[in-house]
């Protein structure tokens, strides 16, 4: 489609006998103004929604509670016909039913919003009620979860992965990277940052001498691509700045002669061929990183991107306990790794972690000495 700003731009579009959903297309074109693949992923799946409706005779517009239900307990492997269940096929994961949830609940929740919809939905009368809700205010995303789990049969383990690194695995993975770039990119997350705002800094965001970066996007909030927002910057070990400089100066530098490509993105794709000079994309990092771990002994089905902020904020909680005297708050732990809310931090925190046990049992100590 033609671009306001000129050129073209990539859409994703569902179509009925062939012609363009206008009413559905424009919630889609919302959805993949930040990014592309988000379109995609929400047409797909609201794609296999509207199939489904339209298996049963029922428009979007006419669905009632009962239809999402029954679209649901289909995804999980189920259909109800006569009075018993039947099972079609393996249930999707947990992770991909919740996505469809979401899918759904934000396109009606858009066409109340717009006025283009005024379905009646049923309710849940029960204390699993969730505090925000969807679907006309009636029906919530967590309402539909926890009718998943309670539908849900987990025939797998949950899946288990490193989350945070020992400083020895942090040595041994940064010995067995093959480029300079793989080894910036795994330094930077360690310093908190997620790997799509690694994978989204630009040149103008990183200032060698004065040790600070940032990112042009990051979760939840607006692309700072634009101009008018900043994300938060965080300062750089002398150690990675090296490492990130000497990238810059050799690898990057002969791929962007190379390929002739002048991008202002910091991680380009280096291997001579058609997408050199481009952005480097975060599957093709997670691949890089998991045979990185491989190489260094470590069980590359363990491996995820997140572990390094993950492994920064136990050493900011770690420091916190250690030394009170530096005044380190939850407040500064936030700001450093861009959260709204306090509540943010205790998903990283590491209830075995032997080192603030010690401080606290020091503080304990101490305090009962005191008292003597």
């Amino acid at each position: 489609m033609p671009a306001p700003s000129g050129g073209e731009r990539e859409l994703w579009l569902i179509t009925r006998h062939g012609i363009p959903f206008y009413q559905i297309n424009e919630w889609l074109d919302l959805k993949s103004i930040r990014k592309i693949s988000t379109g995609k992923e929400y047409a797909h799946k609201l794609c296999v929604y509207l199939n489904f409706l339209h298996g049963q005779g029922i428009s979007f517009e006419d669905a009632v509670t009962d239809d999402v239900m029954a679209f649901l307990m289909r995804l999980m492997g189920r259909s109800y016909e006569d009075g018993g269940v039947i099972r079609l096929r393996a249930p999707l994961s947990y992770s991909t039913l919740s996505k469809y949830v979401t899918v759904i609940t934000e396109f009606y929740k858009w066409l109340e919003q717009t006025g283009m919809h005024h379905v009646e939905f049923q309710t849940m009368d029960n204390a699993k009620r969730a505090q925000k809700s969807f679907l006309y205010g009636q029906i919530s995303s967590y309402e539909y979860k926890y009718i998943i789990d309670r539908h849900m049969l987990r025939l797998t383990a949950k899946r288990e992965y490193i989350k945070w690194y020992t400083d020895d695995e942090v040595v041994t993975i940064c010995s067995c990277f093959l480029t300079l770039r793989d080894l910036a990119i795994f330094l930077v997350t360690l310093e908190g940052f997620r790997i799509d705002e690694v994978l989204s800094m630009q040149l103008e965001d990183y200032d060698s001498q004065a040790g600070r970066i940032s990112p042009s996007r990051s979760k939840g909030k607006p692309d700072a691509s634009s101009g008018d927002f900043k994300h938060r910057t965080v300062f750089l070990p002398q150690s990675t700045r090296d490492v990130l400089d000497r990238y810059l100066l050799t690898e990057r530098s002969q791929a962007e002669t190379q390929s002739g490509l002048l991008s202002q993105t910091i991680f380009i794709n280096l291997k001579a061929g058609c997408s050199q000079g481009t952005p480097l994309a975060y599957r093709n990092y997670w691949e890089i990183l998991k045979k990185c771990a491989a190489r260094a002994g470590l069980d590359s089905k363990k491996i995820r991107t997140h572990s390094g902020r993950s492994t920064k904020v136990m050493q900011f909680l770690e420091h916190q306990a250690a030394h009170p005297e530096n005044n380190i708050s939850d407040a500064m732990i936030s700001e450093h790794f861009g959260w709204k809310s306090l509540d943010s931090i205790e998903p990283y925190r590491n209830y075995n972690n032997p080192i603030i046990a010690k401080a606290v049992f020091d503080k304990l100590q101490k305090a009962k000495e005191g008292q003597r």
